[in-house]
């Protein structure tokens, strides 16, 4: 079968490999702005949009072209844009999109666990903290506007980004490590963490650590995704689907 993985993720990285050795013809496609996996297909980084072309259409025309029968969409789960660009992608197209959506985290695992539906939630929770520790890559920097004068932010990115007052920037890639963890916001003196409900255990570390320094966690909740022609919990179910087509 020749499919379309929109990926992004170490588990849609995995789930090529999969696809792959059960003999499918995988096109891996992601933005590619941090890095570039190595995998025994054609990988294409970028979106599909051009000048005249938005995402949606240029998806579904790249489709028709290489005769994409199936989109897989294992990308994040925060990737709201991609997941809506696919599904209408695919209804453009006349196929099917199936996605991967990894589990979030067990909230009963983690004491001062805050959940927020929305950054503009976050601002008043946030504002007794005077150096919180935002996880949510540079996007953060999109609402330094919201800094009070007595905070200083820390923000993890895996790019440089241009400065701003007030803010130290932590260019790291992950995955995060516990020990890591710890002595990061040792360093920083973090006194509460900002992050989201990525539900990847690799980089879980952040919220053992926050725990045992008795930091708060704000986690900003998981967005409503369109709904997919069908859905699944981990790679080996939506394989196992494949094998009975």
């Amino acid at each position: 079968m020749n499919i379309l993985l929109l990926g992004g993720i170490a588990e849609s990285k995995a789930l090529a490999k999969r696809l792959i050795e059960r003999g499918d013809r995988v096109i891996y496609s992601i933005v590619g702005l941090v890095r570039t996996p190595s995998l025994d297909c054609e990988v294409r980084t970028g979106g599909f949009s051009r000048e005249g072309v938005d995402g949606v259409d240029g998806m579904a025309e790249f489709c028709s072209q290489r005769n994409i029968e199936l989109i897989v969409d294992a990308s994040h789960p925060y990737a709201e844009d991609i997941s809506a660009h696919a599904m209408a992608a695919a209804s453009v197209a006349g196929i099917e999109c199936w996605r991967y959506l990894r589990p979030g985290w067990n909230a009963d695992n983690y004491a001062g666990w805050y959940s927020v539906s929305s950054m503009d939630e976050l601002w008043p929770l946030l504002s007794t903290f005077r150096r919180p520790f935002f996880t949510i890559g540079a996007s953060a920097l999109d609402y330094t506007d919201q800094r009070l004068p007595q905070q200083h932010w820390i923000v993890r990115t895996a790019q440089s980004m241009p400065q701003v007052e007030g803010v130290t920037q932590v260019n790291r890639i992950g995955p995060f490590y516990y020990d890591d963890e710890i002595s990061l916001m040792a360093e920083y003196a973090v006194d509460a963490v900002v992050s989201k409900d990525s539900g990847c255990q690799r980089v879980a570390a952040k919220l053992d650590a926050a725990r045992d320094r008795k930091l708060p966690v704000f986690i900003i909740t998981r967005p409503e995704l369109v709904d997919a022609h069908c859905e699944f919990s981990t790679p080996d179910l939506l394989v196992d689907a494949l094998c009975d087509r």
